[in-house]
C-alpha cells in the first residue's frame, strides 16, 4: 500500500454508507461532552467528567456505573480508560499504573485488582476485551535509546500477564521529545486488532491466539528512514495515522509529517484491490451537509455491522426528520451531544 497509488476516480464518502442514525442523549444529565464512547447493540457508555454513564440505544439515561473518587471501589474523574465485556456484561476501568476495576452493567462494583505489566511505565491509549483476554494498546511508541517499546499487552481477567509485543530493535532513534509518531492501532472487530510502523514493511493482525502479517507497505519516498532527522524531515515524508478495516475495504488516513497541510483519505477495495481517494468534503449526510472533514470520528462494530462514530449538536441536525427526539431546549440550542452512527456498507461496488 502507498499514499500515491490510487485510481484517477475519486469517490464520495456517501458511496460506502448504508444508513445514518442520530442518537440524542436525553437531558437527565447536562453534558458538555461524552468523552470516550463505547456502544453495544443495546447500550451506549460514555465517559464525561460526570463519570461513566450508561444509556439505552435510543439515548435514554439508565444509570451511572461506579463513582468518582479515591476510594477502593471508585475511579478517577479523568485519568482512566474504560472498555466493555458485552458477553458477560462487565465494565472494566483501568487506572495507571496498574489498577483494574470492574463493575456490572447494573452499576454494582465487582472487583479491584492489580495487573501485571512487563514494564513499570506503560500508558495505554485504549483497551479492548478480546474473548478471555483484555488487550491494552498504545497509540504511539516511546522510542528511547536502549529501551524497547511495548506495542501491546494482553492480560487475563485476574490481572496476570498473558502475552505482549515489544519493538524489534534494542536501540531506537530518538525523535522530537524522544517520541516517533509511527505506530497506531485500530479496532478491526471483536477479536482482531491492527498495528503498523512505517519503519516496518508489514501491517499486522493481532488476534488472541496469534499475530500474523496482513498487508505490506510499498517502498517509496513517503516512508520514514532511520537516517531522517525529525527536526528537518523531507517534505514528502508521510504517516498513516489511521487504518480502519471493514468487511469490504480499508479506510486509510494520510498526513504529511513536515508540511503544514491537511491530510487526505484513501479507500482500498479488498475485493478488487483498487484504491480510491475520497473527496475532501467528506459529506456523510447530504440532508444537512453533515461532514467528517473537520470533526473527529471513531470506528466500531456493533453486531455484524461496521460503523463510523462521530458527534454533533442538536441545532446542527434540527431540520433532519426524527434526528432529535428530545427536541431543542430554547435556553440551550446546542443541547446535549448527539451521537452519529454511520453504518457502512458490507459490500461496495465502485
Amino acid at each position: 500500500m502507498s499514499p500515491t497509488d490510487y485510481s484517477s476516480k475519486h469517490v464520495e464518502l456517501s458511496d460506502i454508507i448504508d444508513t445514518v442514525k442520530y442518537i440524542q442523549m436525553d437531558n437527565s444529565i447536562v453534558l458538555a461532552g461524552l468523552g470516550d464512547v463505547f456502544c453495544t447493540e443495546r447500550y451506549i457508555f460514555g465517559t464525561p467528567k460526570n463519570g461513566i454513564l450508561m444509556y439505552d440505544s435510543a439515548g435514554r439515561f439508565l444509570r451511572q456505573i461506579g463513582s468518582i473518587g479515591e476510594g477502593p471501589e471508585e475511579h478517577h474523574r479523568y485519568y482512566y480508560k474504560m472498555t466493555v465485556d458485552e458477553v458477560n456484561e462487565v465494565v472494566y476501568v483501568f487506572m495507571s499504573p496498574d489498577i483494574l476495576l470492574s463493575y456490572s452493567f447494573a452499576g454494582d462494583f465487582l472487583n479491584r485488582i492489580h495487573v501485571q505489566f512487563p514494564e513499570k511505565e506503560f500508558y495505554p491509549c485504549y483497551m479492548r476485551v478480546q474473548n478471555d483476554l483484555i488487550f491494552f494498546y498504545e497509540s504511539q511508541c516511546r522510542y528511547t535509546v536502549n529501551n524497547k517499546s511495548l506495542y501491546w499487552v494482553a492480560i487475563r481477567k485476574d490481572g496476570s500477564l498473558a502475552k505482549y509485543k515489544t519493538g524489534s530493535r534494542d536501540k531506537q532513534k530518538k525523535g522530537d521529545e524522544g517520541v516517533l509518531y509511527v505506530t497506531y492501532y485500530t479496532h478491526s472487530d471483536d477479536s482482531t486488532m491492527l498495528y503498523w510502523n512505517l519503519y516496518n514493511d508489514t501491517i499486522f493482525h493481532v488476534r488472541p491466539s496469534q499475530e500474523e502479517a496482513a498487508y505490506l507497505w510499498k517502498k517509496g519516498k513517503f516512508r520514514l528512514l532511520e537516517t531522517d532527522s525529525f527536526n528537518d524531515l523531507p517534505d514528502d515524508r508521510m504517516r498513516c495515522s489511521t487504518i480502519i478495516e471493514t468487511k469490504a475495504f480499508l479506510f486509510l488516513s494520510w498526513v504529511y509529517m513536515a508540511r503544514k497541510a491537511s491530510g487526505f483519505y484513501l479507500l482500498y477495495n479488498k475485493k478488487t484491490g483498487i484504491t480510491y481517494r475520497l473527496k475532501d468534503d467528506m459529506v456523510y449526510d447530504k440532508r444537512a451537509n453533515m461532514s467528517l472533514r473537520f470533526g473527529g470520528f471513531d470506528y466500531l462494530r456493533i453486531g455484524e455491522h461496521d460503523y463510523l462514530l462521530t458527534k454533533t449538536k442538536s441545532n446542527e441536525v434540527a431540520d433532519i426528520p426524527n434526528a432529535i427526539p428530545w427536541g431543542i431546549d430554547p435556553d440551550d440550542l446546542e443541547g446535549n451531544p448527539v451521537l452519529v452512527l454511520i453504518r457502512l456498507k458490507d459490500d461496495i461496488s465502485l
